[in-house]
This record gives structure tokens, sequence and C-alpha cells, in this order.
């Protein structure tokens, strides 16, 4: 993430950061912080994962906590059922996360050194 925001050199910056997991969203709040920029106050920092992590952090991290128990559960009843029947149609998945609202996530709204993507711009060159 260090790199990254290095490579930026002036450009506007992302209001926020949705990461993968609870330790790449400490790693991005570090990285943030070293170049003087304060989460939540400048930067908005979420994870997707919920792992014990998020609440003990400097910024205790918001985050989408991961049924893992459940997802291991399902994982491996899949797996057998595959074993059981190979030629059985693929399926889809769907298990519900929980949003748990912690310290590094509020409203900024883009101004000097931000930018707001619009989704018609999301993923233009």
């Amino acid at each position: 993430m260090g790199a990254w925001l290095d490579g930026l050199q002036g450009r506007p910056l992302p209001t926020a950061f949705l990461v993968g997991g609870d330790f790449m969203a400490a790693g991005t709040v570090s990285a943030l912080q070293k170049r003087g920029l304060r989460v939540p106050q400048d930067v908005s920092v979420m994870s997707i994962d919920g792992f014990n992590l998020a609440a003990i952090q400097e910024v205790p991290l918001t985050a989408v906590h991961v049924p893992r128990d459940e997802l291991g559960c399902e994982a491996v009843h899949l797996l057998q059922q595959r074993l059981l029947r190979p030629e059985a149609p693929h399926g889809s998945l769907l298990l519900h996360g929980t949003l748990v609202v912690r310290d590094s996530v509020r409203r900024i709204r883009p101004g000097k050194g931000h930018t707001a993507v619009e989704p018609q711009g999301l993923y233009d060159d």
C-alpha cells in the first residue's frame, strides 16, 4: 500500500479504502499515517474479514465480519457432495456477513487532495 500511495505523486487520494482482510487494513492504516494522513478524518478504511484484530487496532477497524465457521462447514459439505456426485451441476452459495461499525470510517466529502469516483468512470483507463 505504501508504494501505491507514493505512486500517486500529487494525484487526488480516494476518500476510502475497502481492504480484503484485517491485516491488510491495519497495514493500510499504518501506511496512511506514515504519510501524515489521519484515519478516519482524512481517509476511511474498512476491511472484509472482521477477525479479532479489527477491534484491537489503534484505530478500531470497521469490518464486514465473515462467518468463518459457517463458511468452513459449507465448504466441507460441498466437497462431500461433489465427491458423491461428481456429475452434479455446479451451484453457488451465499453466506451473509455482518457489518461491524467501529472508528475507521466516516463520511468524507471529496475536496482538496481527494477524488470521488463516479460509477460510469470506475473502470475507465
